[in-house]
């Protein structure tokens, strides 16, 4: 779903969507324009974002470690870690952050230790990205900004004019956006707020449970790189990692402190916090859990422990499969082009009409916006208002298609529409190859046109 909607935020939604900053949705229209409006080829942007995120996490490395070997394994170790391997295939704004969190670090790092111009501006740009794709980034930025604060290289860059030039262009960047936001009432962070459970009734314990689970989940999702670091390891080396020198406050302040940081906030206010919002949290893991590697790894450790990866690799692959050959679910089944052209002539017969707009349930909107010949537009929410990039008189003049979870939903745009049809069922059922069946029921109607 998260993929499908990315597609069409980036036919629709230039300076922002209903959820997030516009960015993933520019580069997931446009690799669905550029394989001849496939929508699966979105999974090849998500590996493209994940071989982004590797090319920048070497050369960060080499920086930091000093050494080939030890950087090519920090970064092969990362396929141990859930995010950058097994839940990257669903494009979002997530798996965008894998690419461009490293790209800023590595950025902000040669900004900051050889402080010229140039690389001030090219950390600003992607900083600015970062920004434009998702909220959280920030966290990545206060890091940066307590990194300068805190380090004698830091306090020294702040003497010059340089990192005063990248953050102007940094806001100018923003402030399309923000002016954006600021003309559609911030509905983007109503969202946010929703999703952070803005309606939740507080207990006192949700102070101390919300922020465990969500670092007990971060150190679950990067258990795999752990243990392949510990097997391929253990006993051959003396860990000694560094506390003092810039290098090590590097990688606390842009690495560790938004962990902690999200921890103390989830102490503070007690709010949910979904683990995904982690995604690009554990991007240095690798970097990290070899700072405190001597230089010297034999080539014979060297091998095993890209033995070990591919290993895991191989392993993680097969668990995939099976996960997709083994589920029923209407998600990964469903024929979305050929269920687009059924409803696409169920409107047809229905009105007389090309079908425009369709209102509702985002994954089945979503599929019609994308593989109907009539090439609807999305009306989130079923409110035109709310939907800044359409034009609302149009939308009730057209009507359209309403896809709907339950009654209640429905119900909901019955009221706020004069004339919709009363609601009929879908049925989806699938079996997998064991014979397990799962069925699944939404609902649809018709929006008449004013």
């Amino acid at each position: 779903m998260d993929s499908l909607e990315a597609m069409w935020w980036g036919k629709y939604c230039f300076l922002g969507t209903n959820k997030h900053p516009p960015l993933s949705g520019f580069p997931a229209y446009g690799i669905y324009l550029l394989f001849f409006e496939n929508v699966k080829a979105i999974y090849f942007l998500s590996q493209i974002c994940v071989l982004i995120g590797f090319v920048y996490l070497y050369k960060l490395a080499i920086k930091l470690l000093k050494q080939n070997q030890a950087a090519v394994l920090s970064v092969m170790i990362m396929e141990g870690c859930v995010f950058y391997g097994y839940c990257s295939p669903e494009y979002n704004v997530n798996v965008l952050s894998l690419a461009i969190w490293p790209m800023c670090a590595y950025y902000f790092y040669l900004a900051i230790t050889e402080n010229k111009l140039k690389w001030w501006i090219l950390a600003a740009i992607v900083c600015g990205l970062n920004m434009l794709n998702k909220y959280t980034s920030g966290l990545q930025l206060l890091g940066f900004s307590l990194l300068m604060i805190v380090t004698e290289e830091g306090r020294k860059c702040l003497k010059s004019y340089k990192p005063y030039i990248g953050l102007l262009i940094f806001i100018l960047l923003l402030s399309p956006h923000i002016y954006w936001l600021y003309e559609h009432d911030f509905m983007v962070l109503e969202y946010f707020s929703e999703r952070s459970g803005k309606e939740i009734i507080k207990k006192w314990t949700d102070h101390i449970v919300y922020p465990s689970k969500f670092v007990a989940s971060l150190f679950f999702y990067g258990l795999g790189s752990i243990l392949i670091f510990a097997i391929a390891f253990k006993g051959k080396y003396k860990y000694q990692f560094n506390t003092q020198g810039f290098q090590s406050k590097f990688l606390f302040y842009t690495g560790i402190f938004p962990i902690i940081f999200i921890f103390i906030l989830g102490i503070i206010n007690g709010n949910p916090i979904k683990s995904m919002w982690g995604f690009p949290l554990l991007y240095l893991l690798g970097i990290i859990l070899f700072s405190g590697m001597p230089q010297n790894i034999t080539e014979k450790v060297y091998i095993k422990t890209q033995k070990i990866i591919y290993v895991w690799m191989i392993i993680m692959g097969m668990v995939y499969s099976m996960n997709i050959v083994l589920s029923n679910s209407p998600k990964y089944n469903l024929d979305g082009r050929a269920f687009a052209k059924s409803f696409t002539r169920k409107w047809q017969q229905h009105s007389g009409k090309t079908l425009k707009y369709v209102f509702g349930d985002i994954w089945l909107s979503s599929i019609l916006v994308l593989e109907s010949m009539d090439k609807p537009s999305p009306v989130i929410w079923g409110k035109a208002y709310r939907n800044p990039w359409l034009d609302e008189q149009d939308v009730k003049q057209n009507g359209g298609i309403i896809f709907a979870e339950n009654l209640t939903e429905y119900g909901q745009y019955t009221s706020e529409h004069s004339k919709v049809s009363a609601p009929q069922i879908i049925k989806f059922k699938f079996n997998n190859i064991l014979g397990k069946s799962r069925e699944k029921r939404y609902y649809y109607g018709f929006i008449e046109g004013e």
